[in-house]
């Protein structure tokens, strides 16, 4: 019965769950998403923990038995989680976020509405503004301006790391101005 389970991939960061799978191996399907995955995102995400040190939490979330149908299993438990405001990766559901400001605006909004957003998520993890600095290698002053709304523009590479901290990532778009 221990090697059918129903599994998740936690941020090491924010501890939300971004994938729910099934393995009838034990612990032996989970940690090959460490490596190499059979998921374009779940790669992608992985590797940019790499990036900062880091590698996704796995969790057992359910023992399947035998008499049990792990597929329905699995399916009841990523809806349960998608209802309950989970950000999957799993295929065919849910795309990482993407944050796409409107640049073009005067009064700075989108980069304001950016600075609170990751105030809030950093919030939410339960860490100081120092503590993420240093875990996602940006400087305190950047994180300070960008949660402050007190800098007009920013270096789109620390922006993107700390939006990657969430599993967002920021989308620059040209606005079609002839219809």
């Amino acid at each position: 019965m221990k090697n059918r389970l129903i599994y998740s991939l936690r941020c090491p960061f924010t501890n939300e769950i971004h994938y729910i799978g099934k393995s009838s191996t034990g612990m032996t399907r989970p940690s090959e998403h460490l490596n190499k995955s059979h998921s374009e995102k779940i790669q992608k995400w992985v590797k940019e923990l790499k990036i900062f040190g880091h590698k996704p939490k796995i969790e057992v979330l359910y023992y399947v038995s035998e008499q049990e149908n792990i597929d329905d299993i699995e399916d009841v438990l990523i809806k349960k989680h998608i209802k309950k405001g989970c950000l999957l990766l799993n295929s065919n559901l849910i795309h990482p976020l993407t944050i796409s400001p409107n640049l073009e605006q005067s009064d700075h909004t989108g980069m304001k509405l950016i600075g609170e957003f990751v105030k809030n998520k950093r919030k939410n993890t339960g860490l100081s503004q120092k503590e993420f600095a240093d875990k996602s290698g940006v400087g305190l002053r950047f994180l300070r301006e960008l949660e402050q709304n007190t800098k007009d523009n920013f270096q789109t590479e620390s922006l993107s790391i700390v939006l990657s901290m969430f599993g967002c990532k920021l989308s620059i778009e040209k606005i079609n101005r002839h219809k």
